[in-house]
């Protein structure tokens, strides 16, 4: 196991902008921690996720934080199991990726010239109250609990599921979008991921997708207007009688209620 912690030079609240190519981040936000911290681990002793660990760069500014992890290595795998779910993420890979041989989820043997499979890299981040949050990955899944000011999420793969935020801007290609109650402003795009919005409070909402679901629960404090586009995926914003709602599918169905 390769382990290295980040610690905030100041106390409070911080903006913590993470780049995190592959692998998983999970994000805890409470009033209980007076001091953010980041940690970072994964399985593997050495090799190119131990590596990417000793690699990454931290800096602050006030109470800017930015944690990069670097990109891992082309022809290897990384791989993580949670549960029963076994997930696989390649890098850039060079050569065929035909003819793998996988017993207990685990790549032994063929596939592309030289490919090693390694363990994820996993961050865990303890933020005060009233924290901000930006995630950058290309294939990494984000687990925000607690709430959030701000929440930026870009990713070509990964998944956004977030207990609680006030403003959110997220855009992914094939990853969902989940947030539990949304208070203030949302934006969303994907192309063919989920979006799902449990409990909205908010003054606006922006979602759009082009074959993904997109499922809307509106509560009386809302306010503003609400746009849920999809072209071959179902749109339905509930509660929303007292809003100005935008729902359209041009091949799924298309509902307000």
């Amino acid at each position: 196991m390769t382990e290295r912690t980040f610690v905030s030079q100041t106390p409070g609240p911080i903006v913590l902008g993470l780049s995190l190519p592959v692998g998983h981040a999970r994000v805890e936000v409470s009033k209980e921690f007076t001091t953010a911290r980041i940690e970072l681990h994964t399985d593997d002793a050495s090799g190119p996720a131990a590596d990417a660990i000793h690699r990454t760069r931290s800096h602050q500014d006030g109470q800017a934080l930015a944690v990069e992890v670097p990109e891992l290595p082309g022809n290897v795998m990384v791989q993580s199991v949670r549960g029963n779910r076994v997930t696989q993420s390649f890098g850039t890979v060079r050569g065929s990726v035909t003819g793998l041989t996988i017993i207990n989820g685990r790549v032994v043997s063929g596939g592309s010239s030289g490919m090693q499979t390694v363990s994820a890299v996993e961050v865990t981040a303890y933020l005060p109250a009233g924290s901000s949050l930006a995630v950058v990955s290309t294939s990494a899944d984000a687990a925000v609990f607690g709430y959030v000011e701000q929440m930026e999420f870009r990713s070509v793969s990964g998944d956004l599921d977030a207990d609680g935020v006030n403003n959110l801007v997220a855009k992914t290609t094939s990853g969902d979008v989940s947030v539990g109650h949304l208070t203030g402003r949302g934006s969303a795009r994907t192309v063919s991921g989920d979006i799902d919005v449990h409990l909205y409070s908010g003054q606006a909402a922006d979602l759009h997708t082009t074959s993904g679901d997109i499922d809307v629960q509106a509560t009386p404090s809302a306010t503003g207007a609400v746009q849920a586009n999809t072209v071959s995926g179902d749109a339905l914003v509930s509660g929303a009688r007292h809003l100005h709602v935008d729902a359209r599918s041009m091949s799924g169905h298309a509902r307000t209620r």
